[in-house]
């Protein structure tokens, strides 16, 4: 077998397996539970990725599938009443050039309700996305509510003929139809939300067949993520402010926000303080609906930082701060557990045990996902023992009678989920004794006890760095520094890394300054200092460890991650020995004018966005942008670099890379741009198995003892 067929091999191998999207307990006891799940799979026969759902029963030692895996491929949301009794379903279907949109309701093992969305035109297109996407029913089962964009008039040239039967008989057209905003520009949130501008709160009445927009959201307000109130007569939301301008959303959760409520005849009121501008995330009420719980922090700042969770009396109003920003030690079995804080970007929908005042949520800690058992009543943070500390991913995503469904996965272990018990006595919960039953497939990759995965306490004394691959080696180390920067490296199962150790390399994740899951200060104290405090972080934590620093070094990185990787090829040129970099900020001047999010350049530089009208105004930012820029040090790049590109991409746009390429080879530098029609994280099938495979290519060229 050739290099190259073991390694379309290798890819295929580590992309076979499915990734959970979501999980829902169907009902559950002491003796059993049902579980009903929908996952996403890539297809490279079709290089499309498929979803599908399934149902299975447990009795907490087996599990058994009810149901066999469907394609809901064309199923854009789906939601299940209180009782289970309706389902309903969003499915989207391409009729020729056409894209028509079905909001189906089931009952009984039938379809009952059938609305064509297109035909009834009352609004456009739903949204379904995670920032915004909402289908929830009421309470009492009547009412579906959802989140779409709002019907705008359609328009045409100031002249056009038309057919005589479009006018009356006194010569005046009736159409709806206005002349001249044909090429009305509206501004849409960015990245990966393109054409999603005004979103409009929808509410469909399945008994009188109606679907009404509700009425009262200020038109500076745009809602996100509804929930219906406990009596049904109204919604809460996230309200994003729209003025002075929209900034790209997606993984940012800096972005000026409120929780209000909205009754269904239009009261509309705000429920988060207004005394400093805050930015929230997805209110959640309890059981009973006496209590309110959101994510929250202050507005502007870093891209995304340390949450607070928050507590709302519902009849009083009052709002009490439960989890703060402060680090924490938690006693686990007579150990000392650091807590670093929230970063969680979302609570699930169902979320609070059956006392009602404990709420269960994951947040990345460490390079780890942990799950705790928040009491919104003591105030208590209790870590549930699902993995050991800073080792793994653990996820909830439901719970239900103190039954809890949680995704469990590693580097060297492919997801798979889990029904969990919390045990209880009249008093009070024992979170140190939980059952842990598997209920879905365990999968294992090739040679996995060939592998290791270790997490370091390499930086500042707290678990920074994570390294996977082969035990006793000294193979080739991949240096892939996340993006964002705020956000972090985790040991979670990723298809890529999984593939580069499969074909011989090892893997290096640093959890640089600026990272989350370790504390707000280590999020914020990079600020100001881009290009100089997370690359030195990220170079002194190769050189800490002689089993790492003296290997055939490369770099891999995205976004920030690029930013990064070019930086680092700049600053330290005889130390790697290839990049490959994915859609890289690399002029952070041009780049201002040019992203969905111009905040970025300013916030990293240390400075006041709100403060900054233009750069031409501001010589200091001018010069603090371009001192930190990577395009500074091309000059000194030695590397052979591979600039994977996305032609969509509206967060980091291409003509960054390929700014780079040019620079790279008027100094005489290897270069190669590989251009995709994709957008900012190359995430569809063909552009991944393409730049992974060229990826490793270049890597396998430039490694050799022949590139020596």
């Amino acid at each position: 077998m050739s290099q190259l067929d073991k390694i379309v091999a290798a890819y295929r191998i580590t992309t076979q397996y499915p990734a959970l999207i979501s999980a829902r307990i169907l009902n559950c006891s002491k003796a059993s539970v049902n579980v009903h799940s929908v996952w996403v799979q890539r297809v490279l026969e079709r290089q499309a990725k498929t979803r599908f759902r399934q149902t299975v029963s447990s009795d907490y030692q087996t599990y058994t599938l009810t149901s066999p895996p469907t394609d809901i491929t064309n199923e854009l949301m789906s939601a299940h009443s209180k009782s289970t009794k309706y389902f309903c379903v969003v499915r989207e279907i391409e009729s020729g050039n056409v894209t028509k949109q079905y909001l189906e309701v089931w009952n009984d093992c039938s379809l009952v309700k059938n609305y064509d969305l297109s035909a009834l035109d009352v609004h456009g297109k739903i949204y379904a996305d995670a920032e915004f996407g909402t289908l929830e029913w009421s309470p009492d089962e009547t009412k579906i509510v959802y989140i779409a964009e709002k019907k705008v008039p359609k328009s045409e040239p100031f002249y056009k003929q038309k057919p005589k039967a479009s006018a009356d008989k006194s010569g005046v057209d009736k159409s709806d139809t206005v002349p001249g905003n044909e090429y009305d520009w509206s501004q849409d949130w960015g990245e990966q939300l393109v054409g999603k501008i005004t979103p409009v709160l929808v509410v469909c009445d399945i008994k009188t067949d109606t679907i009404d927009i509700l009425p009262n959201i200020p038109n500076d307000v745009n809602p996100a993520s509804a929930t219906w109130t406990p009596d049904g007569k109204g919604v809460v939301a996230i309200g994003y402010t729209i003025t002075p301008r929209k900034l790209g959303l997606i993984y940012c959760t800096n972005r000026p926000s409120h929780v209000f409520s909205l009754t269904l005849d239009g009261q509309y009121s705000v429920l988060s303080s207004n005394s400093e501008q805050l930015s929230v995330k997805t209110p959640k009420f309890n059981l009973i609906g006496t209590k309110l719980v959101w994510l929250e922090r202050l507005a502007g700042g870093p891209h995304h930082s340390c949450f607070k969770l928050m507590s709302c009396n519902w009849f009083t109003k009052e709002i009490t701060t439960v989890v703060d920003f402060d680090e924490k030690i938690l006693q686990v079995n007579n150990e000392q557990l650091p807590f670093y804080g929230l970063y969680n970007q979302a609570i699930p929908s169902r979320c609070w045990l059956n006392d009602d005042k404990t709420i269960v949520l994951s947040t990345p800690q460490g390079g780890s996902v942990h799950t705790f058992a928040i009491d919104t009543e003591s105030k208590n943070i209790h870590y549930l023992p699902i993995t050991k500390p800073f080792h793994e991913c653990v996820s909830v995503l439901d719970v239900c009678n103190d039954v809890l469904v949680c995704y469990k996965s590693s580097l060297n272990k492919p997801g798979q989920l889990f029904a969990i018990k919390l045990l209880s006595t009249s008093e009070a919960y024992d979170f140190t004794n939980i059952s842990i039953h598997a209920i879905s497939p365990s999968h294992s990759l090739p040679n996995s006890d060939n592998f290791v995965v270790e997490h370091g306490y390499t930086l500042y004394n707290k678990p920074t760095t994570i390294f996977y691959g082969p035990k006793n080696s000294n193979c080739p180390l991949i240096i892939w520094p996340h993006g964002g920067p705020h956000v972090s490296s985790l040991d979670s199962f990723i298809a890529d890394a999984a593939f580069f150790i499969q074909i011989g390399f090892s893997v290096l994740f640093i959890n640089y300054r600026g990272s989350t899951g370790l504390g707000k200060d280590y999020v914020e104290s990079l600020l100001g200092k881009i290009g100089d405090a997370d690359v030195k972080d990220v170079y002194n934590a190769i050189q800490s460890n002689p089993l790492w620093s003296n290997r055939k070094l490369v770099l891999y990185g995205g976004s920030h991650g690029g930013f990064l990787v070019t930086q680092l090829s700049g600053q330290y040129p005889n130390t790697f020995k290839a990049v490959t970099t994915r859609n890289p900020c690399i002029d952070l001047l041009s780049l201002f004018g040019t992203s969905d999010i111009p905040d970025w350049d300013i916030t990293e530089g240390g400075y006041n966005y709100s403060e900054v009208d233009s750069l031409a105004n501001s010589k200091d930012i001018l010069m603090r942008l371009a001192d930190c820029s990577p395009c500074k040090n091309v000059h000194k790049v030695q590397a052979p670099t591979l600039l994977l590109l996305g032609e969509k991409d509206l967060r980091v746009p291409p003509s960054q890379g390929l700014a780079y390429y040019h620079l790279l080879k008027k100094h005489g530098v290897t270069a190669r741009v590989l251009m995709y029609d994709d957008c900012h994280p190359l995430s569809t099938v063909a552009a991944d198995m393409d730049s992974s495979i060229n990826t490793a290519l270049w890597f396998k060229k430039y490694t050799s003892d022949d590139s020596e």
